[in-house]
C-alpha cells in the first residue's frame, strides 16, 4: 500500500559563504568609488534670505546677455509678446511681466560693456546666454562667465540663435553638436539650451518661444553669496522730483532731486545706510 509522504522541514544549512560577496577586491572598489562621488556631491548649503512665497518678493530678474548682434532685442520682445500679446518698440531698462497669476519675471538686457557685465552677473537670478550659431562663441561670452564664477554662478541657459542660414541639415546638426559640447564644457553636463532658427515680423517663432517660456515658468533660482550678504536695488523707474520754480529760476543746470523705485533685493536695507550708485559714488 502507498505510504503517506512525510512532511519532514528541510534541515538547516549553514553556509557562511551563501550571503557573502563574490570578489571582496572590487566590492571594495565599488563601495569606495560610491562614497567617493557622494562626497562630490556634498556642499555647505546657503540660508536663503528671500521671501518663502514667490509673490510677497520682488520678481526674479532674467538677463539676456550675448555680444552685439546676436537677437537680445528680439528674444525680449518676442518673450513678451508671448505673454502680453503686446509689440514693443524699444527694450530700454527692466521690464517686468506677469507670466502667471501670481508670479512675475522681470527682463533685462545686457549691454555689451565690461562694468554692465560685473553689475549683472551680480544680481541676475537667471542668465540667457544668446549665442550666433553661425559664429560661434565670441570673447564676450567667455568674460561673462569668468565674472559670473567670481559671484556666484547663477542659473544659465543657452539661447542659439540664426539657426536658419544654414543651408543643410547635416552641417546644421554638425553645428549644434559642436555647440553642445563647448558649451557643457564652460556651464556643466546637461545645461539646458533653445535653439531659434528665424524671425517672422521681426520675432522668433512662437512655438521655440513657448519652449523657453514653459521652462522660465519652472526653473528654480538658487540662493547665491553675493545676494546673501548684500543690499541692492534694481532700478526700475526714476522721476525727476526737482520743483518747477526752482528750475525757472536757476536755469537747466541747477541741482536736481532724482526719485529711484524698484524693489530691495538681496538682504534688507538698513535706515541710515551709504548707498553706492553705480558710476556717481557713495551717498549717506
Amino acid at each position: 500500500p502507498l505510504q503517506p509522504k512525510k512532511s519532514n522541514p528541510p534541515p538547516a544549512r549553514h553556509n557562511p559563504r551563501a550571503f557573502s560577496v563574490a570578489n571582496i577586491v572590487r566590492t571594495q572598489r565599488t563601495i569606495q568609488r560610491n562614497l567617493d562621488r557622494a562626497q562630490k556631491k556634498e556642499y555647505a548649503p546657503l540660508s536663503d534670505r528671500r521671501a518663502s512665497r514667490a509673490e510677497e518678493g520682488p520678481p526674479p530678474l532674467v538677463a539676456v546677455v550675448g555680444p552685439p548682434g546676436v537677437g537680445k532685442s528680439t528674444l525680449i520682445r518676442s518673450l513678451v509678446k508671448f505673454y502680453t500679446n503686446c509689440n514693443l518698440s524699444e527694450t530700454t531698462g527692466p521690464i517686468t511681466v506677469c507670466t502667471s497669476k501670481t508670479r512675475r519675471v522681470t527682463f533685462l538686457e545686457c549691454p555689451n560693456d565690461t562694468a554692465a557685465m560685473l553689475d549683472v552677473a551680480k544680481i541676475a537670478d537667471l542668465v540667457l546666454l544668446c549665442v550666433d550659431a553661425k559664429f560661434g562663441f565670441e570673447m564676450e561670452t567667455f568674460e561673462f562667465l569668468n565674472m559670473m564664477q567670481t559671484h556666484g554662478f547663477p542659473k544659465v541657459m543657452g539661447v542659439f540663435t540664426h539657426l536658419d542660414q544654414f543651408q543643410t541639415a547635416k552641417n546644421l546638426r554638425k553645428t549644434k553638436k559642436l555647440l553642445k559640447h563647448r558649451f557643457w564644457t564652460e556651464i556643466y553636463d546637461g545645461a539646458k539650451m533653445f535653439y531659434f532658427s528665424g524671425c517672422v515680423n521681426g520675432k522668433y517663432l512662437k512655438h521655440e518661444v513657448k519652449q523657453l517660456t514653459l521652462l522660465l515658468g519652472r526653473v528654480k533660482y538658487r540662493p547665491l553669496v553675493w545676494r546673501n550678504t548684500h543690499p541692492y536695488v534694481v532700478v526700475d523707474r526714476h522721476e525727476d522730483i526737482t520743483h518747477p520754480a526752482k528750475v525757472e529760476e536757476e536755469g537747466e543746470g541747477c541741482e536736481r532731486s532724482v526719485a529711484f523705485y524698484g524693489y530691495v533685493r538681496g538682504t534688507n536695507l538698513k535706515e541710515g545706510m551709504k548707498v553706492h550708485l553705480i558710476g556717481v559714488g557713495d551717498f549717506g
